[in-house]
C-alpha cells in the first residue's frame, strides 16, 4: 500500500465519528483487545461506541501501522476514565498526532493511563498537563521537557523507566499529591537510589505511601542506597529490588540499617529488599535484624529479605526476647534457595 493511499485510509476511517457501537452495544463500558490481527480493525466499529469509559488495546509488532492512528481515532472520548495503549513507536508521527487529539479531547476525564512503549515528546508533555490524571505508566526514552510543562496535580500512582539523563528527577519535585511510586530502572550505576531519593521532593514524605524499584542489572542494594528512603515515615510498601549474578549477591546490608529501618518505618505491611534471596551467603542480617522488624513493624505482613545463611542460628542466640511486646503479624516469608 502506498503513502498517498495509506494516508487516504487514515483520513477515511478517522471520519467515521459514528460507529455500530451506538446501536449494537450501548452498554458496552470496557473493551481489551490483545494483539489483535489487522484485518479486526473494520469491527472495531462494533465495540467503540460513546459509553466507553475503559479502553485497552495491544496493537500487533509487525509494520502495518497505518491502522494504529485510525484505530486511535475512533477511541470516542466523551466519558473516557481509563486508557492503555500497547506497542507505540514515537517515530509513528500519524499514531502520536492521533493520540495528541484524543488526550487533547479526554483531557477532562482521564483518570489513568498506560502507554507501553515510546511517546513523542508532544505526546509526553500532554500527558503532564492532564489536571485530573491519577495513575500515569509510561516508558519514555529520556528526551528532556519543555519548562513549561505541568505536572499533573492530582497525581497519584506513578510508574516510569528511569534511566540517566532523562526527565523524571524534574517531574518529581512536581508531583505533591503522589502516593505511588514505580521505578525500572535500566542502568547500572550502585548510586541510582541515591540520586531517586534526592529527586523526590520534601512533600513527597508526606504523601508517598509505597516505593518500589528495581534494577533490570546488577546494581548492588547498599547501606548508602537504602538510607535516604527512611526519612519516609509513611511508607507501607517498600520494594527495593537488584538482581545477583552467579554466587554473587546484590544485597549487601546488615542488622543495623534493619534496625534503623524498622524504627522508621514503622507503618511498613510489605518489605522486600533485594530480589529472590539466592544461594550465596548473602547479606549480614540475622536473627537480630529479624526480630528488630517485627518488634517495630507490627503490621509487617509480607517479608523477602537476604539474611545470613551460614551463622544466623548461632548469631540470633544474643536476641533479647524481652523486646518481644507484640505478636508479629507477619503472614509471608520469602527465603529463596
Amino acid at each position: 500500500m502506498s503513502p498517498g493511499v495509506s494516508l487516504a485510509v487514515y483520513h477515511l476511517l478517522s471520519m467515521q465519528t459514528q460507529t455500530l457501537g451506538h446501536y449494537l452495544l450501548p452498554n458496552l463500558r470496557s473493551i481489551r483487545c490483545d494483539f489483535y490481527p489487522w484485518d479486526l480493525v473494520p469491527f472495531l466499529r462494533l465495540f467503540l461506541n460513546p459509553g466507553l469509559v475503559d479502553v485497552n488495546i495491544s496493537f500487533p509488532g509487525d509494520g502495518l501501522h497505518i491502522y494504529r492512528p485510525a484505530t486511535i481515532s475512533l477511541i470516542p472520548t466523551r466519558g473516557l476514565t481509563h486508557l492503555r495503549l500497547v506497542s507505540m513507536d514515537d517515530d509513528d508521527e500519524l499514531s502520536m498526532d492521533a493520540l495528541h487529539n484524543l488526550l487533547d479531547e479526554a483531557s477532562e476525564t482521564l483518570r489513568s493511563v498506560c502507554l507501553d512503549g515510546q511517546q513523542s515528546t508532544a505526546v509526553f508533555e500532554k500527558l503532564l498537563q492532564l489536571p485530573n490524571l491519577r495513575c500515569l505508566d509510561v516508558r519514555h526514552p529520556g528526551a528532556q521537557i519543555s519548562p513549561s510543562a505541568v505536572v499533573s496535580p492530582s497525581l497519584e500512582k506513578l510508574v516510569f523507566g528511569y534511566n540517566e539523563g532523562g526527565p523524571w528527577l524534574h517531574i518529581l519535585q512536581n508531583a505533591p499529591s503522589l502516593q505511588e511510586l514505580v521505578v525500572i530502572y535500566s542502568g547500572s550505576s550502585p548510586t541510582y537510589l541515591q540520586k531517586l531519593a534526592s529527586s523526590l521532593s520534601k512533600d513527597m514524605r508526606r504523601t508517598l505511601i509505597s516505593l518500589k524499584c528495581s534494577s533490570g542489572k546488577e546494581a548492588p542494594l547498599t547501606e548508602s542506597g537504602l538510607r535516604p528512603f527512611l526519612s519516609f515515615g509513611r511508607l507501607t510498601t517498600l520494594e527495593l529490588t537488584t538482581s545477583c549474578t552467579g554466587w554473587r549477591c546484590g544485597t549487601q546490608l546488615n542488622d543495623s540499617i534493619i534496625s534503623e529501618l524498622a524504627m522508621a518505618l514503622p507503618r511498613l505491611a510489605s518489605l522486600t529488599l533485594g530480589g529472590m534471596p539466592c544461594k550465596a551467603s548473602t547479606s549480614d542480617v540475622t536473627v537480630m535484624g529479624l526480630v528488630a522488624l517485627s518488634t517495630n513493624c507490627v503490621d509487617l505482613d509480607f517479608l523477602q529479605l537476604h539474611f545470613n545463611t551460614k551463622d544466623i542460628i548461632s548469631r540470633g542466640t544474643h536476641a533479647n526476647s524481652q523486646t518481644h511486646r507484640f505478636t508479629c503479624k507477619l503472614r509471608t516469608l520469602s527465603v529463596g534457595y
